[in-house]
């Protein structure tokens, strides 16, 4: 059976609160709610007839999970108001971006219910609030759990689910209700973790599009027309979907974007390789792939009867990894290989930004461009953020010559690297925050500046991330790179290269900052098209012919290994290496490791 998202590392178990007495609050209310051996969830009572469910007794309550968007039957026990037991059940130490995303909302609902203009809050503002006891302003008095007023978003996802369910009686005469099974990583987040509930939006929105899916499998329409993301034909396209044949809307692209380089602490991916969205996924089981792929998107593109033939094959090969067969792939058609580098690299966009000024470099006759008109002895160099000096060791094998190289680097172990492998090539210049203008100054002449700021408070792979503007934290050095950007090109009258480089696996907002503040767009460049091992990352620079097509070189993890010591890979490709141990597990079954001796 395809692998379900296995866990190497065992974890605590976490004692969740008991039920308490059984919830007889109106339709309506906000509460907390929980389906047994599950944690404790936002969620609003709902009356069944407004998503189209039956009546069920007084002991259990349709409950409408907040960020999730599902609708389960909870028995009355296991649902509490959500003021008070607040204290009792939110977790404050959870990770997870949807569990803090669907707490927040719901802070914000009962602030809104009690009179407070809480649309603009932040996360921080809103939990704080909640901390504070939920204080009403003065102006609105409310007494006693009441009944808060849906929004028009949780209205329409509602109409969305009675909808699927009218249409499933149509089609099979009875009820959809339902158990369905979510299996994933445990990163406590709902829509990757088993819950008893109705299907979710995400979900029912393939069965509200069956007729366009139809027509592709019937080949009245070309599969160009269809989203693959949302399966409709409805939705504006606005580009093609880089693995596969078939489309995007806007949401599903911007959804692509932010997740196709989202990794979770065991290597694999964490959202679906077609639409993008979490949930019950398929592991592939072939070592450097780690890309999964949810049930709606194997129910409804693949062939029919291909979830029970996956389940069955041991191990199972994704549709990217393995030829193309009919009776499992559907209307799923894997691009070719080059193809898919070319896309991947056109997601990201190398237009300049025209809310920046002064980035062209000025050209010589021949329209190359001028870095400067007295260099004789090669490039100077600054690198921020040095880490063991990979941009010296770049240069060296382009057989560039360099005059002079100046590292900012703060971890001694790396700096012992560096003077191991490099010994008196490299000038250290402190830390990056010291780099003022008099010693930039001092340094003369720059020709390429590098840098490459710690991507840990930035990464999605991290759900406490800090962000760019948290001075206390890491992700704030990046300001540091722009400042000494805009120093040297102040000294200097602009003449000067530069690059800089960042994890692939961040928010759009972050990319977009980056993007806002550098002047121009990045382009993605994986290790895996030049060497062993995938390490997808975003280049922002102005270094010519930036962006151009990369030829991908099959390098393999044998090839790269040093002769003579009794040591053989495991795998082909490995997965980005880190400083936690767990990314050296690379395969499950029988070598957790790269390398066998």
């Amino acid at each position: 059976m395809a692998p379900m998202r296995n866990k190497w590392k065992k974890t605590a178990i976490q004692r969740l609160p008991t039920s308490g007495e059984p919830f007889d609050g109106p339709v309506g209310s906000l509460v907390w709610g929980r389906i047994p051996g599950q944690p404790w969830w936002p969620g609003i009572t709902v009356d069944g007839q407004d998503c189209g469910m039956p009546d069920i007794s007084s002991d259990h309550k349709w409950v409408f999970w907040l960020e999730d968007r599902r609708v389960s039957k909870v028995q009355s026990k296991w649902v509490q108001h959500f003021k008070d037991r607040y204290s009792l059940y939110f977790d404050s130490t959870r990770k997870g971006k949807i569990y803090e995303s669907a707490v927040v909302q719901a802070i914000k609902v009962y602030a809104k219910h009690l009179g407070h203009e809480s649309g603009k809050w932040t996360n921080k503002q809103a939990l704080k609030w909640a901390d504070g006891g939920f204080q009403q302003n003065g102006v609105r008095k409310v007494e006693g759990v009441t009944p808060v007023p849906l929004s028009h978003v949780i209205q329409d996802d509602l109409q969305l689910i009675r909808k699927c369910v009218e249409r499933s009686k149509q089609n099979n005469g009875s009820s959809p209700i339902k158990n369905s099974v979510q299996h994933g990583k445990q990163n406590n987040e709902p829509s990757r973790k088993r819950r008893s509930s109705i299907s979710s939006v995400s979900e029912l929105k393939t069965d509200v599009q069956y007729d366009d899916l139809a027509k592709v499998k019937s080949g009245e329409m070309s599969i160009r027309r269809l989203c693959l993301g949302c399966k409709s034909a409805e939705v504006k396209i606005v580009g093609e979907h880089p693995y596969f044949e078939g489309s995007l809307c806007k949401i599903c692209m911007e959804a692509l974007k932010k997740h196709c380089f989202e990794f979770g602490d065991d290597g694999i991916h964490t959202h679906c390789a077609i639409c993008s969205r979490a949930g019950r996924v398929y592991v592939c089981d072939r070592p450097g792939c780690c890309k999964v792929y949810c049930t709606p998107c194997i129910e409804v593109l693949a062939a029919e009867g291909a979830k029970m033939l996956i389940e069955k094959m041991q191990p199972w090969q994704c549709f990217l990894c393995s030829d193309v067969r009919p009776t499992v792939n559907g209307i799923i058609t894997p691009r070719h290989e080059s193809v898919i580098l070319s896309r991947i690299t056109a997601l990201f966009s190398l237009d300049k930004i025209p809310l920046f000024c002064g980035d062209d470099l000025p050209l010589s006759e021949d329209g190359l461009p001028l870095v400067s008109s007295n260099r004789k002895n090669g490039l100077r160099v600054l690198s921020l953020f040095d880490g063991i000096s990979t941009g010296l060791f770049a240069l060296d094998k382009l057989q560039i010559e360099v005059e002079k190289y100046y590292a900012s680097e703060v971890d001694g172990d790396a700096i012992n690297v560096s003077k191991l492998n490099f010994k008196d090539k490299i000038e250290y210049v402190g830390p990056v925050e010291t780099l003022n203008l008099r010693k930039l100054k001092a340094l003369g002449r720059i020709d390429l500046l590098l840098g490459g700021s710690p991507c840990t408070e930035l990464s999605l792979a991290n759900p406490v991330r800090k962000g760019l503007f948290d001075t206390d934290a890491s992700g704030s050095l990046f300001f540091e790179y722009f400042r000494v950007l805009v120093t040297l090109r102040m000294l200097q009258g602009n003449c000067m290269y530069w690059l800089f480089e960042n994890t692939a696996a961040m928010p759009c907002s972050m990319k977009a900052t980056i993007s806002r503040y550098l002047g121009r767009n990045p382009t993605v460049f994986d290790a895996a098209w030049l060497s062993a091992q995938h390490r997808t990352r975003l280049f922002w620079g102005n270094i010519p012919g930036w962006g151009k097509k990369v030829a991908k070189c099959n390098v393999k993890l044998d090839d790269c290994l040093i002769p003579g010591l009794n040591r053989i890979a495991a795998v082909d490709m490995i997965r980005t290496v880190t400083t936690n141990s767990n990314s050296l597990r690379q395969v499950r079954k029988p070598h957790p490791g790269a390398l066998r001796h």
